[in-house]
């Protein structure tokens, strides 16, 4: 069988969503780099593919999709359709749904809108505090939603990989209290159990830091420069 193709970038936490779903189902993806920096998904060649201009987006032998929901659901659908990881009991699954809306419209949402601040910072005191706030209050309700071991019951599915992916890069941001969010910090923990995390997920946070670090030296030097 032909791989499946995954164009993406491994700082993207709905790119990691994708990647860690194939991996907990035993897909094995070959991965195509799109360079966010330098804005490659605004290639003419990625617009075809994805009018939207967003990350991460498969082929699937000539199947093309975009969104990390509604690939992953996909994968899980088509190659792994007896997985725990996406119920196929109507209350379970609208369950899961609900927190994957969750993590695409409050905690990926309010994590980019921290994010595209930073791209024009020379350090995290630049970011204002509204925008922190807001942040904050993503991981608030993200300790009010672990009622249970993970986010929709007692086991692990596709609704505690998207919200990790996104979490995860968020805490390289914030620097979170640990004893302000024990259960989200519990949920983490058991999170890093999970097939491909530390190559994949961690990997990425640990570069995601070195990227932060290097666009505020950068955005400093640019700052010297102009008053020399």
């Amino acid at each position: 069988m032909e791989k499946i193709k995954l164009y993406s970038n491994l700082v993207s936490p709905p790119g990691r969503t994708v990647q860690l779903t194939a991996k907990a189902i035993g897909l094995d993806l070959e991965f195509h780099s799109i360079d966010i920096l330098s804005n490659e998904q605004l290639s003419e060649q990625f617009i075809k593919m994805n009018p939207l201009h967003t990350i991460p987006v498969i082929g699937d032998s000539g199947t093309i999709l975009y969104d990390s929901h509604a690939i992953a659901i996909y994968l899980i659908m088509k190659y792994a359709p007896e997985s725990t990881l996406y119920s196929q009991d109507p209350a379970k699954q609208a369950k899961i749904n609900a927190i994957l809306h969750f993590e695409s419209g409050v905690l990926f949402a309010r994590l980019r809108f921290m994010a595209e601040i930073v791209r024009e910072a020379s350090d995290m005191s630049e970011i204002p505090r509204d925008r922190l706030d807001y942040a904050l209050k993503a991981v608030e309700l993200l300790e009010a939603l672990l009622m249970d071991k993970y986010l929709a019951g007692s086991h692990m599915t596709l609704a505690d990989i998207s919200c990790m992916t996104s979490f995860s890069n968020m805490d390289c941001f914030l620097r979170l209290d640990r004893e302000k969010f024990p259960k989200v910090f519990a949920w983490f923990e058991r999170m890093k159990e999970i097939p491909g995390y530390w190559e994949i997920n961690q990997a990425a946070i640990d570069q995601f830091g070195d990227l932060i670090r290097m666009i505020f030296e950068s955005n400093k030097k640019k700052e010297n420069r102009l008053y020399e």
